[in-house]
Parts: structure tokens; C-alpha cells; sequence
């Protein structure tokens, strides 16, 4: 992975407030842009491989994601090591993989079952094997067999199109290999998010909303209102203060100086 091509993400994300300032977004961004690009070679290799004349690849998303294989994924994934240190998972799902294989072998007969091969999964290796190649170096990798990791990696859904076969390739890659990323491109986290959340948080302008009264009237009064008529109304005793739907302190209304004010009364908690 190079230092250069650092692009990012124009799409808003969900936030991750423990992932606040870590470079594991700018490995995500940068995956994502490499991904992007291996989508039009991998489509030329496998067009090569399976003697298709169209397929097509588009990247559907990339996101920070917590690692979770279930039995049957675990079967049916290509893991690979780089070398220093970390594992990056291919799995295509079995109707698509069963396909391209059975193009690939040139096969007859249509399988009934969607049980998985050795041919199958030599072909599923290929295509790890060239994704592999445009996130790092050839030297660099190795096929190993599949071990759970533990940790917030990155997952990358690719969808495939074969003519009326469509599918899906999942690329993950786990937390020790982001952390290689991270050290290879000599990534820190930002030290001072703490202070500079803190300090947009005390500058951003809130609306403290303030109920002075509240009247409680029949329907058919409401819908006799006219233009000039005169409500009676009366102050509340005890006055709420929210910010949106969250109540945060009451008070008490009081004259002075000729203009009304709030008193906050006791149950004001203190700042912290």
C-alpha cells in the first residue's frame, strides 16, 4: 500500500464515536479507491479465464466492519496472509462462484447442487489472488488456511453481473492487517480530537425552548376561533426548559426591571 492516492469518501457514513480520529478511516478510504480501480482488471482476468464476453464489477460499499463467520463462510473463504502480518478474505457466493467455475472448466452439465468443489475454490484463490495484487505487492501475500479474527476490520461488497446470474464478492480484511496499513503508511490518530470536539461542542448554538403557559380547551372551541379573539391564559407555577424533546431544568417566572424573567429553580444540575 503507497502512501500516495489518499482519497476519501464523498458518501456520508454512519459514525462510530469510538473510531473518532483514527486512521483506520484514511486505510478505508484508501482501500476503497484501490478497489475501485482493481474492479476493471479483475473483470479482464476472469473474461480471460471463464471465456465469457461480458462481466461486469462494481464496487457497492466499503465499511468498517466487525468480523463474524459463520460455519458455512468459513468453508467456503479464500484467506490470505501478507507478510507482515494480517489476512484479507474473498468469498463468493456459491451460485456465482459454481457458475464462473463450471465456464471456466468448461463444463456440460448444469449442477444441480450448489455444494462447493476443489476446482471451485481453485478458481475463488484466482480471484483473491488478483484482487490481493492491487491492495499490496505479489511478494507480499501468501494462501493460508481460514482463522478467525477478532476486532474491527474493513468489508467491501463488490456486486457481479454474468449475464442473468448475479452475485456478490466480499472482500474483508481484518484488524491486524489495517493496523500493517496503518504502520506502513505511517499513520497516527488526530491527539487533539478531544479537545477540539469539546470546544464544538461548547460553541455550537443550541434553541432553549421555554413553556410559559399551556391551555387546555374542547375541540369545538378550537374550531370557533376567529381572527381577534381573546385567550385568557395564566403563567405556569413551574416553568420547563428543553432543548428539543429533552427536558433539562424548570423555573419560575418573575417581573423585573418591566420585563418577565426565568428563575431556575433547584433541580438545575450543576456543569460538570
Amino acid at each position: 500500500m503507497d502512501k500516495k492516492d489518499q482519497t476519501s469518501s464523498g458518501s456520508l457514513k454512519a459514525l462510530n464515536v469510538e473510531l473518532l480520529g483514527k486512521p483506520i478511516h484514511v486505510i478505508r478510504d484508501k482501500l476503497e479507491s484501490l478497489l475501485n480501480s482493481a474492479c476493471p482488471a479483475l473483470i479482464n482476468d476472469i473474461q480471460n479465464w471463464v471465456k465469457v464476453d461480458r462481466i461486469d464489477l462494481s464496487l457497492r460499499n466499503i465499511n468498517l466492519h466487525n468480523h463474524s463467520h459463520a460455519g458455512s463462510a468459513k468453508a467456503s473463504t479464500t484467506t490470505m496472509r501478507h507478510r507482515g502480518a494480517g489476512l484479507m478474505y474473498v468469498h463468493v457466493n456459491n451460485a456465482l462462484l459454481i457458475t464462473l467455475a463450471d465456464k471456466f472448466y468448461s463444463a456440460n452439465i448444469e449442477r444441480s447442487s450448489e455444494l462447493l468443489t476443489s476446482s471451485d475454490f481453485r478458481l475463488q484463490e484466482r480471484i483473491a489472488q488478483s484482487l490481493s495484487h492491487w491492495v499490496a505487492p505479489e511478494s507480499t501475500w501468501h494462501l493460508c488456511d481460514y482463522q478467525t479474527s477478532t476486532g474491527i476490520g474493513v468489508q467491501a461488497i463488490i456486486d457481479v453481473k454474468l449475464g442473468d446470474i448475479t452475485g456478490e464478492l466480499t472482500v474483508e480484511f481484518d484488524s491486524t492487517i489495517i493496523q500493517t496499513f496503518i504502520d506502513e503508511l505511517e499513520l497516527s490518530g488526530n491527539l487533539n480530537l478531544e479537545q477540539d470536539f469539546q470546544h464544538a461542542l461548547h460553541s455550537t448554538p443550541v434553541k432553549l425552548n421555554v413553556l410559559l403557559s399551556k391551555k387546555t380547551l374542547p375541540l369545538s372551541d378550537v374550531l370557533d376561533l376567529a381572527p381577534n379573539d381573546i385567550l385568557p391564559i395564566e403563567l405556569l407555577s413551574t416553568v420547563p426548559a428543553s432543548i428539543g424533546s429533552e427536558t433539562l431544568f424548570s423555573g419560575r417566572v418573575a417581573e423585573q426591571e418591566g420585563q418577565l424573567v426565568l428563575i431556575l429553580n433547584d433541580d438545575k444540575e450543576p456543569r460538570l
